[in-house]
């Protein structure tokens, strides 16, 4: 899969995701681009992911909700709008533009239709982004910024996650949610765990 910032800055990401920021959502899309980054980076070196494609993680990261400034109910699908005609993206070849949409705007329940139009190995890429996305997502639900990564660790098929915070409760029924595709994909467990 081709590098996004071959054809774009991260600049213009960020330029864009504060184009759309609501209620100072950005601030959340950041923290969800480092856990997902950290996450990504744990399961690159355990061999879990071929290929780099982590610019495309982020970059989805960074934008996974910048659809709430059309509207918070059903965000994701605003998301994926503004993504595919979003001025800043021009540059970006056509397949990668809507593959990162289609990881953005996957990040919550339902997966994008348009993945099924990818050959398998794209697919299967796309979803492990997808699974990742969400993961990361879900560590910090509550949007309240109060959470924080004290370390990552995969050990025996299962993917430990020690965080910090408030309500961390709440993040971690969010995470058993989330955390399907995940362990679907992967055939790893994901574990959250208060230290």
């Amino acid at each position: 899969m081709l590098n996004i910032y071959d054809y774009m800055k991260i600049g213009d990401v960020l330029k864009t995701a504060e184009k759309y920021n609501v209620k100072n959502i950005m601030e959340h899309e950041i923290k969800v681009e480092n856990f997902a980054v950290r996450i990504y980076d744990v399961m690159n070196k355990n061999s879990y992911l071929r290929g780099t494609f982590g610019s495309l993680l982020s970059c989805s990261a960074i934008l996974h909700d910048v659809g709430c400034f059309i509207n918070k109910t059903n965000h994701q699908r605003h998301t994926k709008y503004i993504i595919l005609q979003e001025e800043n993206f021009k540059n970006v070849p056509w397949e990668l533009r809507h593959c990162l949409s289609i990881v953005a705007g996957s990040h919550r329940k339902d997966l994008d239709c348009d993945i099924g139009l990818y050959e398998e190995a794209k697919k299967r890429k796309l979803l492990e982004l997808i699974a990742i996305l969400r993961v990361s997502d879900a560590l910090d639900h509550t949007h309240k910024l109060n959470t924080s990564i004290e370390n990552i660790d995969l050990k025996e098929k299962c993917l430990y996650i020690d965080m910090r915070g408030n309500n961390l409760e709440k993040i971690f029924l969010k995470l058993n949610d989330k955390s399907n595709l995940f362990e679907k994909i992967f055939s790893v467990k994901v574990r959250a765990r208060e230290v």
